[in-house]
């Protein structure tokens, strides 16, 4: 099958756009034989499918999941085809119920976009200790203080979050100082497990995490993670989150092709 896709690095998150339409059911086969080639490096495949709640477009991650990174990204890279060069699109993504409207700086190469608020917290306990679960729309994040551990634990402790709260996709988020990041993240119907270049949405769930204890106000935070910065905004009020945005650079290839076998 021959497809077409615009390849985005928001912050070192290697993301595909395949533009070409693909049925639902082959969609976890196709993205994982992309997620396969070597010379795009790419950590995660969303397809382009037809809106369906007014928005600009639409996509749907490999698994069905919800991607911070891909929806700026892919918001960009609608605005970059608008002959009009629209500042501000609403891009519409599996996992979140609302389309979600993304801010565009053409000039500066970056993007942010509005973000799922936080649905609950949780706590697990895993080999002797406890870990916070920041559970959003479409993905859970599990905050992890300290260094990046092995793979190991990383999908024990997630299969123990799997037990406490359903979802489409599984982060790790390992916060080695306040301001740095390594994010791991499962996506079920793929079964990939991937060390992410970045996070957007582990970047929220870290941002959230930090800030719930304070004060109410609005918090702004810079996650330097292996391929990049990550700026993450969190709003409290009342001791909840009322705004959740996330941003930062972003690049988008010409468009290719690549012919993939089913």
């Amino acid at each position: 099958m021959k497809l077409s896709f615009y390849l985005a690095n928001p912050a070192g998150n290697l993301t595909i756009f395949v533009t070409t339409p693909v049925p639902p059911q082959d969609i976890a086969p196709i993205a994982a034989r992309l997620l396969a080639l070597p010379e795009y490096h790419a950590e995660q495949v969303a397809f382009q499918v037809s809106p369906q709640q007014g928005g600009a477009g639409r996509i749907q991650m490999m698994g069905g999941e919800f991607c911070g990174n891909a929806t700026r990204s892919f918001g960009y890279l609608l605005s970059m085809l608008s002959p009009a060069h629209p500042q501000t699109v609403a891009v519409e993504i599996s996992g979140a119920e609302l389309p979600l409207t993304v801010e565009i700086d053409h000039k500066k190469g970056t993007c942010k976009t509005q973000m799922p608020l936080l649905a609950e917290t949780k706590a697990v306990a895993y080999l002797g200790e406890t870990f916070d679960v920041m559970i959003f729309d479409g993905i859970v994040h599990t905050i992890v203080p300290g260094q990046p551990r092995t793979e190991d634990f990383v999908r024990g402790l997630i299969a123990a979050v799997q037990q406490m709260a359903p979802s489409d996709a599984y982060g790790v988020m390992f916060l080695t100082a306040p301001d740095q990041l390594v994010p791991a993240v499962y996506v079920c119907d793929t079964h990939s497990l991937v060390w992410e270049s970045s996070c957007g949405s582990g970047s929220i769930a870290c941002a959230t995490h930090l800030a719930l204890p304070l004060p109410d106000g609005t918090y702004e935070y810079e996650f330097h993670q292996p391929g990049g910065m990550i700026e993450a905004t969190v709003g409290i009020k009342n001791g909840k989150v009322i705004l959740c945005q996330m941003g930062g650079p972003v690049a988008i290839s010409p468009l290719m092709t690549a012919d993939v076998a089913l």
